[in-house]
């Protein structure tokens, strides 16, 4: 038997079963994102800070 896993968005915290979510590998973790916070991600990763490991250190993408 099989336990459902809560996978939620590490910024906003909402579900799967609410909103689409990315998963992705991060300094040997799993973490999901969902596709409304994913410019977060890539634009102002330090806002992330608490919720990723080293978000503080994560550089934005560049806007070119």
């Amino acid at each position: 038997m099989t336990g459902i896993q809560n996978h939620t968005c590490i910024h906003c915290g909402k579900a799967d079963s609410q909103v689409p979510l990315i998963v992705f590998n991060y300094q040997g973790g799993e973490f999901r994102i969902c596709t409304e916070h994913l410019p977060v991600l890539i634009h102002n990763p330090g806002d992330l800070t608490g919720k990723l490991p080293d978000a503080e250190n994560l550089a934005p993408a560049d806007s070119d």
